[in-house]
């Protein structure tokens, strides 16, 4: 039977390319052959207590880890040319993309699958696809969340229960049976796992956060994006993602690619019209949704919303206005 790899990562700072700690799993025949976790010395090195608090790697145990190049090689070695598989392959995949953007390392090349989106296909009944949930679901025991090893052994357990459950012999007939396109990355570029029809929801490849204003742009301290950290959840329909980006950051903001309790703004796009009326939500969006609930001042825009506090007088080829 056809064997694959899973990974966890825990990151040090909001941002995600900061990993601090990485769990493995290799799995043969849809059972454990080997497990470890190694800790990283993350590319900017800034802990956040928030993140401390969730997994419990600090600072002083990552000063002599090794670099993120040296550990990305170490892992690549480790998964060899198996399936990558994590619970939420966007995130994963996500800090070897931002954590290689941020140390000049190449992209390793790598096929990858989601068990979060096995597990929407396998068992849609569920009302959560947070890791513990799914684990609960699959009666696959206790563990410690947010260890990154006790992550990445959770996250093979759906993936063996995903397979049983629908009668396959291997994590890759089940994919096949899902009609689940592989993820991608290699040679600096993302495509992102998906089922066909989700294909409609702008993935595609993969290009690194702005990070420089424009060109002539001219920062502006009195413009409600000032010095915001700004996120943006489903597909833009008056401009892709990366030029709504690059506007924050021209005048003054800054564009990130996960939530966390120091973000500002969530923006929701025009392909996700009805999330806050209780429409299944983004990850993004439920973990703002959950941070509010916390007391977290994270301020919600829609598409229309954005634009008209981006800008009062929209471009000429703006879609909504």
């Amino acid at each position: 039977m056809a064997g694959f790899a899973v990974i966890d990562f825990e990151t040090a700072n909001e941002q995600r390319g900061s990993p601090c700690a990485v769990g493995y799993a290799l799995v043969e025949g849809l059972e454990v052959v080997s497990s470890d976790a190694f800790l990283i010395r993350p590319p900017e090195f800034r802990f956040e207590s928030f993140n401390v608090s969730l997994h419990g790697v600090t600072s002083d145990m990552c000063r002599s880890a090794p670099a993120w190049p040296d550990a990305l090689g170490r892992l690549t070695d480790i998964i060899e040319s198996r399936l990558v598989v994590a619970h939420y392959a966007p995130f994963d995949i996500g800090v070897i993309q931002d954590a290689c953007a941020l140390s000049d390392t190449p992209y390793p090349e790598l096929r990858f699958a989601c068990t979060r989106q096995i597990s929407r296909c396998v068992w849609p009944e569920l009302g959560s696809y947070s890791l513990p949930d799914v684990v609960s679901h699959c009666q696959a025991g206790e563990f410690d969340h947010h260890d990154a090893k006790a992550d990445a052994l959770a996250a093979a357990a759906i993936a063996a229960a995903a397979t049983r459950a629908k009668g396959a012999d291997s994590l890759d007939d089940l994919i096949d049976l899902l009609h689940i396109a592989v993820g991608t990355l290699h040679e600096g570029q993302y495509v992102g796992s998906h089922r066909p029809r989700s294909m409609q929801g702008g993935h595609g490849t993969y290009t690194a956060v702005p990070r420089n204003p424009s060109e002539g742009a001219v920062a502006d301290p009195d413009h409600p994006f000032y010095g915001k950290k700004i996120a943006f959840t489903g597909g833009m329909m008056s401009m892709t993602r990366q030029q709504a980006q690059q506007a924050v950051v021209d005048v003054g903001g800054r564009g990130i690619s996960s939530v966390s309790k120091l973000t500002d703004f969530v923006v929701v796009g025009g392909e996700f019209h009805g999330l806050l009326a209780g429409h299944e939500a983004s990850s993004k969006l439920e973990k703002a949704l959950d941070l509010r609930e916390q007391g977290c001042k994270v301020e919600l825009l829609d598409e229309v919303d954005f634009l008209s506090v981006l800008s009062p007088d929209p471009p000429n080829n703006c879609l909504i206005r």
